[in-house]
């Protein structure tokens, strides 16, 4: 789902049939399904990424992203913690506690607020330059004042940092920054075309839908996180919000993608 310059997919990791997100927002999946989330900023400043969980607060201070990257993010952003984010239906009384999770309200809900970083400071606006022909001809230019110096931001968020993934994780070399504690660092990878894999697919309906669902933990994750220093943010965030529920088998692979399964365009009718 996509939200401005923000969007959130939950893609799935290791076995399974996959997740599917259909255009009420809601993320169609089995249990027993790991999941990460993909965070992408396409706009040309830098953000933190706030996310809650089964309305808890996963990423500490907040999930740095760079301007015009993702980050994905398969684990909370905890030292005492690193298992994956997996799908578990609801009724789990091991993981959700004694009622199973029935009267938690944001079982299932994946929220997510945006915050960019403002820019360090204004420009004074400058001509613009002079044009070949001016130059060729020895014509007067025109006048270019001297650039200010940026001002340095007055406020430095105490904890501002990134995440990063192992070799070998989806998001490649992708580094993740987190307003926390400290972990190895590596650098995040670019986006790729921001229209493709994260537009939601219409077929199924919340009919398909069996159950309520939520996250655990299983397995172990590799990725780790390294503290960031940021400016100050932007007062208003901007939420995506998405819920995880178990479906069928069936109505899954119905939301496939025509992206997942690429076919033959159809040829033109035959003219006369």
């Amino acid at each position: 789902m996509r939200n401005g310059d923000f969007a959130v997919e939950v893609v799935p990791r290791g076995k399974g049939i996959g997740v599917r997100e259909i255009g009420s927002g809601h993320v169609l999946a089995r249990p027993g399904q790991v999941y990460a989330l993909r965070l992408r900023n396409f706009g040309p400043l830098r953000c933190v990424a706030d996310v809650r969980i089964d309305g808890r607060m996963v990423t500490a201070g907040g999930l740095v992203i760079d301007a015009w990257c993702t980050e994905e993010l398969e684990r909370p952003i905890s030292p005492d913690e690193n298992g994956r984010f997996t799908v578990v239906a609801e009724g789990d009384e091991r993981v959700f506690g004694a009622d199973g999770g029935r009267d938690n309200p944001d079982l299932g809900r994946i929220e997510v607020r945006f915050r960019r970083e403002l820019p360090a400071g204004p420009e004074r606006a400058r001509p613009l330059p002079s044009t070949l022909s001016e130059t060729l001809d020895g014509g007067p230019a025109l006048p270019t004042p001297a650039h200010p110096s940026r001002l340095t931001p007055d406020i430095l968020a105490p904890w501002s940092a990134s995440a990063k993934a192992e070799r070998g994780m989806p998001n490649g070399n992708g580094a993740n920054r987190f307003l926390g504690r400290v972990f190895p660092d590596r650098p995040s990878s670019l986006l790729g075309r921001p229209d493709q894999s994260i537009s939601p697919v219409e077929q199924p309906t919340l009919e398909d839908v069996e159950r309520a669902a939520g996250t655990g933990l299983t397995g172990h994750s590799s990725q780790r996180f390294t503290p960031t220093q940021l400016g100050p943010l932007e007062g208003e965030a901007t939420l995506i919000q998405l819920r995880l529920v178990i479906a069928t088998a069936e109505a899954i692979d119905a939301a496939r993608s025509p992206v997942d399964e690429p076919s033959v365009p159809e040829r033109p009718a035959a003219r006369p």
